[in-house]
């Protein structure tokens, strides 16, 4: 017997057959129905309201052969006059669900009843609401609540129901992918009736592959076809219940400019002129700002590389490299189609490290990596430990997968006959308190990764071949003293005689004739092929103003008396203008082209290589503005002063640039200001016109908190392709484009 609005559990047992489910019926209907009471899937039965004594039948049909049942019978007796019963007496809603309640009284003449919700007459909005009618309308948090019907003849009599709110949400909730790449949904359940969720795509359980397939941990992989599809994330203890997440599969865009090294190119003039997206129209506050941001494992002083229509596991994608100094190397789809890596590698462990210029608390990585185009290999030098020792190692990946090519990696270190203080035997190895800061270079015409160290006893350039990764040269800037560390930049090449041109600074005081101080060409074999020094140097090295606080580039072949020409500068803010084919060597006077001076400090102004565009020379300068100088290819000269300059002063290291140009028309100066980078403060994108400074395009700060970069790192170059700037930071990628209009 049960009593009106009472419940019994039915069990039910199968035998002589695998499948042992059954379906529950009440007087041949499945489930029941309100007059004759429900039964659930697992034979809760719940009686309905009665005023007087009915009989039902409850019964057990085999799934497997209906033909086989099993029944009982049921009596179901009215509860005493004025007694209260509610249906449903449990219920399981989702956040902002709704469910019908109603309520008998028994034996009265009055039925009314008045509704409450955890004692509050008719409910709240933390509690949910109760209509008059029982409508009961669920709150937004997950909860368990309780309606309760009180009769208005009697109010000593009640009945309540218990009910149970389950809040789901769905993280992405929207999401662009390539066609067959993966994206991880995360559910989230709340409430006591937390049993998880189900998935499925466009309504197909686990998905399929015409709409993408989904395992029940929600790890989702898109269909090969560009199109909308559905990812749903249904409630298991209210299959009611479903939350979706939009999915967008299209084919990236394909890419038409490749970054495959420090600046640009070998010249190092920081330049991209097939930029036809980003406009001087276009890239202002409100068109332009942060896409999105990429998760990286520690500060990223190496500038990003960019290589469109890259194959990667069967899909093409533009893809983004990005290197760490937790010695990672990733690879992103590098329009945001996935925030999940393509392949990355942890290729060491780095060392710990708490420098006060900058790089904490992790030396791994900090050069910028180099891209052979014509193998799909990249270039990266770790430093790390391994086996419990110290070593620097040269590694070969493929631009695809991230595996080791040619056998790497290599260990990079070598030796040379020298007498300078901390030589032992007449000899010097590299040492191993050295940064590697420099970009790497790859010279075509050797076919040789040169790889520069500085921050240490001296400079040092080691070059392997970029196959075999056998050590093919080595030379030390102070083999007989000490100094010569190579700080700035990464050397410049000559493509057409494979001549590598470098600056040098100083650490210690090494009177000339040395490499302190000193742009040098050297040929493919290391060979110094001949050197300027500035006629000063004894001042610069006892002041620590290095000459190779910055890189140099190599501007273009022109029509003066001196055709081929290098331009760097260094922390007195001297410009030089070199020529190439007699740099001029060391003597009382400087023997050079020209001397221009820039920046506003006595000691501290050029930490960065120029920009080169359209006849331009660009520099920021330690404490001051954007600086605009004009190159006159008839002469070879400088103007002696700005032709415009900026209003914005940076501290720090003033900036390295990057520009980004259709052609010869609308030229934008990028710059990330880093003077909060000591404290941690956020890095600072600008856009200059690059025809005009004191005009400003935009920059990360005028959009409030949309479009914050992450902490700033020093010395760091922005990377400019296709529409898109990427900056490396101490915590993130930031991407910035054309806003979605």
């Amino acid at each position: 017997m049960v009593s009106a609005g009472g419940t019994q559990q039915f069990m039910a047992s199968v035998t002589g057959s695998s499948n042992t489910a059954v379906q529950w019926q009440v007087n041949n209907v499945a489930g029941g129905t309100s007059a004759t009471g429900t039964i659930s899937t697992s034979g809760l039965y719940t009686a309905p309201p009665v005023t007087m004594t009915m009989q039902v039948m409850v019964t057990a049909v085999s799934s497997a052969d209906s033909t086989k049942t099993a029944s009982a019978a049921v009596t179901v007796s009215p509860l005493p006059i004025g007694s209260v019963v509610i249906s449903p007496a449990t219920a399981t809603l989702a956040a902002g669900g709704t469910q019908q309640f109603t309520a008998t009284v028994s034996g009265e003449n009055n039925n009314s009843v008045t509704w409450s919700v955890d004692g509050v007459n008719g409910g709240n909005n933390t509690v949910g609401t109760v209509s008059s009618s029982g409508l009961y309308t669920a709150p937004s948090a997950a909860g368990a609540h309780t309606v309760t019907a009180t009769s208005v003849a009697d109010t000593s009599k009640s009945a309540s129901a218990a009910v149970s709110i389950i809040s789901l949400t769905v993280s992405p909730t929207m999401v662009s992918l390539a066609p067959n790449s993966p994206q991880q949904f995360t559910a989230t359940v709340q409430g006591t009736n937390n049993t998880g969720v189900t998935w499925s795509v466009n309504g197909v359980a686990g998905g399929n592959n015409m709409v993408g397939t989904i395992t029940s941990a929600g790890f989702y992989n898109a269909p090969g076809t560009p199109g909308s599809y559905t990812v749903m994330a249904t409630s298991a203890a209210l299959p009611s219940y479903t939350v979706n997440a939009a999915v967008t599969v299209t084919l990236a865009p394909p890419g038409t400019v490749a970054v495959l090294t420090y600046r640009n190119d070998d010249v190092r003039d920081g330049a991209n002129t097939n930029e036809t997206t980003l406009t001087l129209s276009n890239v202002n506050a409100q068109q332009f700002g942060k896409l999105f941001t990429l998760p990286v494992d520690a500060q990223v002083y190496a500038q990003p590389l960019y290589v469109p229509n890259v194959t990667v596991a069967g899909v093409q994608h533009n893809v983004l490299f990005v290197a760490t100094e937790n010695d990672t190397v990733y690879a992103y789809d590098a329009d945001g189609l996935s925030g999940q890596p393509l392949w990355e590698r942890h290729l060491d462990t780095p060392l710990q490290i708490n420098d006060d210029e900058g790089i904490s608390p992790l030396l791994g990585i900090t050069s910028t990596p180099v891209i052979d185009p014509t193998t799909g290999v990249m270039y990266v030098v770790t430093d790390g430990t391994q086996n419990g020792s110290q070593v620097y190692l040269l590694h070969a990946l493929s631009i695809a997968t991230g595996g080791e090519m040619y056998g790497g990696p290599v260990a990079v270190t070598g030796t040379v006959p020298g007498t300078g203080y901390d030589s032992q035997n007449g000899q010097i190895t590299l040492e191993r308190s050295c940064y590697q800061r420099n970009g790497l270079a790859l010279d075509v015409a050797s076919n040789g990764i040169y790889i520069s160290f500085g921050h240490c006893s001296h400079g040092w350039i080691l070059s392997y071949d970029k196959a075999s990764l056998q050590q093919t040269g080595i030379v030390n800037m102070t083999p007989d003293g000490g100094g010569g560390g190579l700080w700035g930049g990464a050397p410049s090449i000559d493509d057409s005689t494979g001549d590598l041109y470098i600056i040098s600074g100083v650490d210690l005081d090494d009177p000339p004739p040395d490499y302190n101080d000193s742009a040098l060409r050297l040929g493919t074999d290391l060979s110094v092929l001949d050197y300027f020094e500035p006629s000063n140097e004894t001042y610069l090295s006892d002041n620590d103003v290095d000459f190779g606080s910055g890189g140099a580039i190599i501007l273009p072949d022109n029509p003066s008396q001196y055709p081929h020409e290098l331009i760097g500068g260094g922390k007195d803010g001297r410009i030089f203008v070199m020529n190439r084919d007699n740099l001029g060597g060391f003597g009382m006077t400087n023997n050079v082209i020209q001397t221009v001076q820039t920046g506003t400090q006595q000691n501290d102004n050029i930490f960065s290589t120029p920009t080169f565009w359209n006849g331009s020379i660009y520099y920021h300068c330690a404490h001051d503005v954007a600086k605009q100088y004009y190159w006159y290819p008839s002469t070879g000269l400088l103007s002696t002063s700005p032709v415009s300059q900026g209003t914005i002063v940076y501290g720090g290291h003033g900036a390295n640039s990057s520009l980004s140009a259709n052609g010869t028309s609308d030229g934008i100066l990028w710059e990330l200001d880093t003077t909060n980078a000591s404290s941690g403060g956020a890095a600072i994108l600008h856009a200059y016109n690059a025809v005009n400074l004191a005009q400003e395009l935009y920059n990360s700060t005028q959009a409030g908190n949309r479009d914050t970069a992450g902490a700033a790192v020093k010395f760091t170059v922005p990377t400019v392709a296709d529409g898109r700037v990427y900056i490396g930071t101490a915590t993130e990628v930031d991407v910035y484009g054309l806003l979605p209009q």
